[in-house]
């Protein structure tokens, strides 16, 4: 049996972070991250930047670096080291060769240094942009290579496979997608020729598995299925689920497949870009003829939009998916007059971001049906260490903090009601299902909604303790006090801030019950009301039987905020009572 295979490395486990970690490398140690002390520092610098969080210093970090640079060079998105003894500061003759065919690439021929392809990434400030970035470095990712030469024998291309099989079990008549112990199955395939048997294995799987019930009789076999493979390629279950787990994520990102439930499957509204790929992507370079893979790793693979007919057609079929949506003509970007590839794409990635906004409304009026509303409760429920159901919400949260900020954002959703756009309210980024890719960025607030008679502010953390109040007080304050001058002139509307925790420390409740924001010399009273999160589980759960608008959200605010004047223990345990009535 094959040795299992698997995109980037199990420390880059989350492909969101590429992009950051370009950015980090263009800014410090781009082309000089040879050797143990250039590791230590590339490691270094992405924890300042809080890319990655080091625990424990006292040990030998520079494998962080290591292999943050192998997975950004696996992709291409840097160029790679050749010459086994090439020291720090000097140049790699085999880069060179692509130097001298390609000097638009822009290489000085430095090992490690940033690519074509990872430029791209860095100013893909979309995620549509990012998403054809990934695909790009997915696409023309092959194993083995002459980067990873002892990777398997025959050069095959994973990510492809990965679709090949997607598209294959879609043809079934009630299509499943593919489980992430199911990819355990796919991952030890290295042949294009072997999707049916692949598919037949995870037939047989899925038999065995719909014939025990209960949730403890299906994870047995699914972890038999695991020990089974990890075995016969002798490997740890663990770290069989590891690889799982990047083949999951990796392919997300690509825009091409979706996640439906726990499962992944073809997005419906890519499924032309899908099938043009597989019929034309087989195409192997083979790591014999490394000149040309690494021409193509680190330019980027081809995709069908980089064809005018194709980038064309796919204009016509977003503008129509607009117009089938309700949109008005006017404000869909016209189909330009021109043959540069560049502008054609340019007008198809708007309109993708538009349609995205389409299905992001629909997705905000279905947060107010009462299983959407009971699974954010449940998010929230595991966000604040609480029990919840764990056999009808399966469901794992790899970012805490992300994960809070949605979870939140989505029970304002179901309050709704919203005068600005549900994209407009959340500052963090979504996928195409709508899950986050990370937090909102610094600068500003984590969400803005804005109702008929007023705006509100929402701040959420998972800090606590005195650090809660370093890390937050002056933020939050500051946030909340540019937001209401900037509300102030345009609508006049009153803003609130909401702060969500955990718990409150004593000291952040003090520095908000205060409310002061100083713009020179001039004060400006804020009204922020902190909350812990059991507290708003609680109000979500009376949400469930007792629907309440955004005005009688208002109302619980104001009601907290009546007492304030009694010092931050005192004025924590009003807000309770607040609650408490509330509930009642």
């Amino acid at each position: 049996m094959n040795s299992p295979w698997h995109f980037g490395n199990t420390t880059v486990r989350n492909p969101l972070r590429i992009r950051e970690g370009l950015i980090v490398l263009k800014n410090t140690l781009n082309g000089n991250i040879i050797g143990k002390q250039q590791e230590r520092l590339f490691a270094d610098e992405l924890e300042r930047a809080g890319v990655i969080e080091i625990a424990n210093k006292q040990r030998d970090y520079s494998d962080m670096g290591r292999k943050w640079r192998s997975c950004l060079s696996q992709l291409g998105f840097i160029t790679h080291k050749f010459k086994r003894d090439l020291k720090s500061g000097e140049k790699d003759p085999a880069i060179f060769e692509i130097i001298n065919e390609h000097p638009e690439y822009g290489l000085t021929g430095y090992a490690y240094e940033i690519t074509p392809s990872g430029h791209r990434m860095i100013n893909a400030e979309t995620v549509q942009e990012q998403q054809e970035c990934m695909l790009r470095a997915l696409l023309a990712y092959e194993i083995p290579s002459v980067i990873e030469p002892n990777n398997g024998d025959d050069s095959f291309k994973p990510f492809i496979f990965i679709l090949q099989v997607l598209q294959k079990l879609s043809s079934f008549e009630n299509p499943e997608g593919l489980s992430q112990v199911e990819m355990g199955i796919v991952q030890i395939y290295r042949d294009h020729d072997s999707i049916d048997e692949v598919v037949e294995k995870i037939l047989e799987f899925r038999a065995e598995r719909n014939a025990v019930t209960g949730r403890v009789a299906k994870r047995r076999v699914d972890n038999a299925l695991l020990e089974r493979i990890a075995a016969s390629v002798d490997l740890q279950r663990d770290s069989l689920r590891d690889y799982a787990d990047v083949n999951f994520r990796y392919p997300r990102l690509t825009g091409l497949v979706s996640l439906k439930g726990k499962r992944l499957i073809l997005s419906d509204k890519k499924l032309p870009t899908i099938n043009a790929l597989i019929a034309g992507e087989r195409q192997i370079i083979g790591k014999d003829n490394g000149k040309a893979y690494l021409t193509r790793l680190w330019k980027g693979a081809e995709l069908p939009t980089d064809n005018v007919i194709t980038a064309r057609e796919e204009i016509f079929r977003f503008r129509k998916l607009l117009m089938d949506s309700g949109m008005t003509e006017t404000l869909i970007p016209v189909i330009p007059d021109t043959h540069d590839i560049a502008e054609l794409n340019q007008v198809r990635i708007r309109l993708e971001v538009l349609y995205q906004q389409v299905l992001e409304k629909n997705y905000a009026a279905e947060q107010d049906e009462v299983e959407q509303v009971k699974e954010i409760i449940a998010y929230l429920k595991k966000i604040d260490k609480q029990p919840i159901d764990e056999e009808t919400y399966e469901f794992d949260i790899d970012d805490e903090p992300a994960y809070l900020e949605w979870a939140v954002w989505r029970a304002f959703l179901a309050i709704n009601q919203l005068v600005n756009e549900p994209h407009e309210a959340r500052r963090f980024k979504v996928d195409q299902d709508f899950f986050p890719l990370g937090c909102a960025p610094g600068g500003g607030p984590d969400m803005i909604f804005e109702f008929e008679d007023y705006v509100l502010v929402v701040e959420v953390t998972l800090t606590s303790s005195s650090r809660q109040e370093a890390a937050e007080g002056e933020p939050v304050r500051r946030h909340v006090a540019k937001e209401k001058a900037k509300v102030a002139a345009a609508t006049g509307k009153p803003v609130y801030g909401l702060f969500l925790a955990r718990s409150i420390d004593n000291n952040t409740a003090e520095t908000f019950r205060v409310g002061v924001w100083y713009t020179g010399d001039e004060p400006d009273f804020i009204n922020i009301v902190p909350i812990t999160l059991k507290q708003f589980i609680l109000i979500m759960e009376k949400f469930l039987t007792n629907r309440f608008d955004n005005k009688v959200f208002r109302r619980v605010l104001d009601n907290c905020l009546i007492p304030r004047n009694a010092h931050a223990p005192a004025w924590k345990k009003e807000i309770q009572k607040v609650v408490d009535i509330f509930l009642a």
